[in-house]
C-alpha cells in the first residue's frame, strides 16, 4: 500500500471579515491558515510540483507524491485498466478482512486516489451492515456496544488503523474535487466510529475549506459542499457559511448550467445567504429567459423557506410569468401562482399573464387546483379582474358537479369577496345551488357557513339552505371542533347572516338567533381613529353642534362585529322627538352614517369596495341611516390642506347614499 504519509493541512482558524456590497456592509466568516515558516517554503514548492509537498518515508529517502504524477500515471491506459481490475476484486469481498487483505498484497504506486475511494467506501458499507444485521430494532446508542459484544472489531489492529489512514490521505492527495467529496461523505457514513475517527474527518473538512478558499472548486462542487456540510447533522454546521467565497469569486463562471445548484444552497447558509443571495440577483437577470416554469417555482418556494422577498428577484420571475406563462405545465403554473402568494408579491404583469391564460384555456383547463389557485391569488391581493373572475364563474357552470367541496369554495368565494356577479347569472346560480344542495353534507361547517354568506353579499339568498345552517344537527358538528377560535369565528358569522337574511331578504322570517350577551372586543383601525379625531371639528360643524356627533359606535340589535362599527353617527336634530337616547326605528332617515374606508376596503385598483364592505353599507342604509363613504387615503392627502378637506367631505355629503324603504324590523314580534 501507499506508504507515505502527506504533510498535514496547516490548522486552520477562522475570523470574520467585512464586505461591501454596493450599499450594504456584511460581517461574513472566512478561515485563516495558521503558517510557519517551513509551511511557506513548503507552499512554493507546492506551485511548482502541483499543490503537494514532498512526503517522508523514512529517515534515509524521501518520494514525491505529487499529484500531477499521480493523476498521470491514473490517466494512462494500463493504470486505468489495474485499477478497475482492483476495484472489481474489492467488489467481488463480504468482509472488510477481504479488503485488507487485497491491499495488503498491492504495491503502493498502484493505490490511486480512485482506488482508495472506492476500498473505504466498500469496508465502510460492509461494516456498517453489518453492525446493523446484528442489531436489528436496536438504537444508535446500542449499536456501538452491540458491535463490541458480538465482536465485530475484534481483529482490529494498529496495522488496520495504519491502513484506513493512508488510504484517507491517499484521497486527500486527490486533485479530483469530486474523489474529495465522495470520501467525505463515506467516511461520514461510518456510524461505528471506530475506523474512521474524528481527526480523519477534520482532515476532510479542512481539505475542502482550503481549496474552496483556493478557488480549486467549480461553481457546482461548492454547492454540492455546501449541501453535504449541511446534510451530515441535524444541527447548523457553521463550516457551510466558509464556503461562500467559492460562489462569489467565480461568480463569473455562473452560466444557466448551475444558478439554480445555487438557489438551492441558499437555505443551507446563515450569516453568508445575503451576499450569496446578492450573487444570484445579479445573474438570474441574464439568465431569466433559459429557465423554465419548475426552475421558476422551485425558487419561489426557496424564497418562501429563507423567509426572503428579493425585490430583484421576484421582479425577474413575474417578468418571465409574463413572458412564458403559456410554456409552463399546470402543475408548474400552480406552484409558481402559491409562491407570488406566499412570498406576498403581486404585480401588474402577473395578472395580465394570468389573463391572457384563462382566456387562452378557461374551461379547458384540465386541473381545476388551478383555477382554484388563480383564485387564490385573486383573493390574496384583492385582484378584481372581470377576466379571471368571469372565467372563474364559467369554470363552475362547466365542471361544477365535478368539483370538490374544497375546489368549490375556492373558486366561488372570490366572487363575493371581490363583489363581482357573473354575467352568466343565471346558469351559474343554477349549477351552484345545484352543486350545494347535492353536496352540502360534505362541507364542513365553516366553509358552508363561508359559502352561504358570500351568497348574501352577491344579494343572493340561500333561503333553501337556512333550515340546513340553523339546526341542532349542524351546530352540533360546529361545536365538536376542539379549535375554539373557529367556533366562536363561525358563530359571529352566523349572526351576522342570521341580520343579513333578515334585513335583506322579505322571506326570511328572522332573526332566529339571540344577540349573545357577553359581547368580545372589537379590533378598531387605528388609522381610523385617528382620521376621526382629525376631522371632528368639521363634522360638527357640519351637524351643527359636537353633540349631535357619535362616534365608534355599534347600532342597536346587531352582532358585535367590526362590519357594524359606524366610525361617526351624525344625528338630525328634529323639536318633536328626544336626540338621546338613539332609536333607528323610531328616528328612521334622519341620521347619516360616515364611514371611512382604508385601503384593504377596497379591490386593488382602488375602483370597487369588497363584498363585504358593499354588504355593510346595505345594511345601515336598511336600518333607515344615510351612508356617506370617505376615503382614508384622500383624507390623508388633503389634511394639510384645511379648505380642500372640509370642501371634499362635503362633497361626499351631498353625494349620500339614502336609506332604503323600511321594510323589516330588527325587533321579535
Amino acid at each position: 500500500l501507499y506508504q507515505g504519509i502527506p504533510t498535514k493541512r496547516d490548522e486552520l482558524g477562522q475570523t470574520m471579515i467585512l464586505l461591501e456590497d454596493g450599499s450594504n456592509i456584511r460581517e461574513l466568516p472566512i478561515i485563516v491558515r495558521k503558517v510557519s515558516n517551513t509551511s511557506i517554503i513548503f507552499s512554493e514548492n507546492k506551485t511548482s510540483n502541483g499543490g503537494n509537498a514532498l512526503v517522508k518515508v523514512d529517515q534515509d529517502s524521501k518520494i514525491d507524491v505529487s499529484s500531477d504524477k499521480l493523476d498521470g500515471s491514473y490517466k494512462s491506459n494500463s493504470n486505468d485498466l489495474e485499477a478497475q481490475e482492483i476495484i472489481d476484486y474489492f467488489n467481488k469481498c463480504y468482509t472488510a478482512r477481504g479488503i485488507f487483505a487485497i491491499l495488503e498484497t498491492i504495491p503502493a504506486n498502484e493505490v490511486t486516489p480512485n482506488v482508495a475511494l472506492q476500498a473505504l467506501k466498500k469496508i465502510v458499507t460492509l461494516e456498517n451492515n453489518k453492525t446493523f444485521r446484528n442489531t436489528v430494532g436496536e438504537t444508535y446508542r446500542n449499536i456501538e456496544s452491540e458491535a463490541n459484544k458480538i465482536g465485530l472489531h475484534e481483529n482490529e489492529t494498529f496495522t488496520r488503523t495504519a491502513v484506513l489512514s493512508r488510504l484517507v490521505d491517499k484521497i486527500l492527495t486527490s486533485r479530483d474535487s469530486d474523489i474529495l467529496l465522495n470520501g467525505y461523505l463515506i467516511v461520514n457514513r461510518d456510524i461505528i466510529g471506530k475506523y474512521i475517527d474524528q481527526d480523519n474527518k477534520n482532515r476532510f473538512t479542512n481539505e475542502i475549506l482550503c481549496r474552496v478558499t483556493d478557488g480549486k472548486f467549480s461553481i457546482n462542487q461548492t454547492c454540492e459542499a455546501i449541501k453535504i456540510f449541511s446534510d451530515i447533522t441535524n444541527k447548523f454546521n457553521e463550516n457551510v457559511d466558509k464556503l461562500w467565497m467559492g460562489i462569489t469569486e467565480k461568480s463569473n463562471e455562473i452560466t444557466k448550467n448551475n444558478i439554480m445548484n445555487i438557489v438551492r444552497c441558499l437555505p443551507y447558509l446563515n450569516k453568508s445567504r445575503k451576499v450569496v443571495l446578492s450573487v444570484v440577483e445579479k445573474k438570474l437577470f441574464d439568465f431569466w429567459y433559459t429557465i423554465d416554469g419548475h426552475d421558476v417555482a422551485e425558487i419561489l418556494v426557496i424564497l418562501t423557506q429563507i423567509k426572503s422577498n428579493s425585490p430583484r428577484i421576484l421582479s425577474i420571475l413575474s417578468q418571465w410569468v409574463n413572458k412564458n406563462i403559456h410554456t409552463a405545465t399546470e402543475d408548474d403554473l400552480i406552484e409558481i401562482i402559491n409562491g407570488f402568494c406566499l412570498v406576498n408579491y403581486n404585480n401588474g404583469s402577473i395578472e395580465q399573464a394570468l389573463e391572457r391564460y384563462v382566456k387562452a384555456k378557461g374551461v379547458s383547463i384540465k386541473n381545476p387546483a388551478l383555477m382554484g389557485s388563480i383564485m387564490d391569488y385573486c383573493s390574496k391581493f384583492h385582484v378584481r379582474s372581470p377576466v379571471l373572475l368571469q372565467g372563474a364563474a364559467e369554470y363552475i357552470v362547466v365542471h361544477g358537479n365535478s368539483l370538490s367541496p374544497v375546489l368549490l369554495q375556492r373558486l366561488f368565494l372570490p366572487l363575493g369577496k371581490l363583489f363581482y356577479q357573473p354575467t352568466n347569472g343565471y346558469n351559474f346560480w343554477r349549477v351552484l345551488e345545484a352543486t350545494l344542495e347535492e353536496k352540502f353534507i360534505q362541507f364542513r361547517p365553516e366553509e358552508a357557513i363561508d359559502m352561504l354568506l358570500h351568497c348574501v353579499y352577491l344579494q343572493k339568498y340561500p333561503l333553501n339552505f337556512v333550515k340546513k345552517v340553523f339546526n341542532p344537527y349542524f351546530l352540533d358538528r360546529l361545536h365538536s371542533y376542539k379549535n375554539k377560535e373557529i367556533i366562536i369565528l363561525s358563530r359571529s358569522k352566523l349572526q351576522i347572516l342570521d341580520i343579513a337574511m333578515t334585513l335583506e331578504c322579505s322571506q326570511y322570517q328572522g332573526p332566529i338567533l339571540p344577540k349573545p350577551l357577553n359581547s368580545p372586543p372589537i379590533w378598531q383601525d387605528g388609522r381610523v381613529k385617528r382620521m376621526t379625531n382629525n376631522i371632528r371639528s368639521i363634522l360638527s360643524d357640519i351637524a351643527g353642534s359636537p353633540e349631535c356627533m357619535a362616534y365608534n359606535m355599534i347600532p342597536a340589535r346587531l352582532p358585535s362585529s367590526d362590519i357594524y362599527v359606524i366610525d361617526a353617527l351624525m344625528l338630525n336634530k328634529s323639536p318633536s322627538i328626544k336626540m338621546w337616547p338613539i332609536n333607528l326605528e323610531r328616528d328612521y332617515n334622519l341620521h347619516t352614517a360616515i364611514i371611512i374606508h382604508t385601503p384593504e376596503h377596497y379591490c386593488s385598483h382602488g375602483k370597487h369596495l369588497l363584498g363585504k364592505q358593499e354588504m355593510r353599507k346595505r345594511h345601515f342604509r336598511y336600518l333607515g341611516l344615510k351612508v356617506v363613504s370617505l376615503d382614508l387615503n384622500e383624507l390623508a392627502k388633503l389634511r394639510v390642506h384645511p379648505r380642500a378637506l372640509r370642501n371634499y367631505i362635503e362633497e361626499m355629503f351631498c353625494s349620500a347614499e339614502l336609506p332604503f324603504p323600511k321594510i323589516v324590523s330588527l325587533a321579535k314580534p
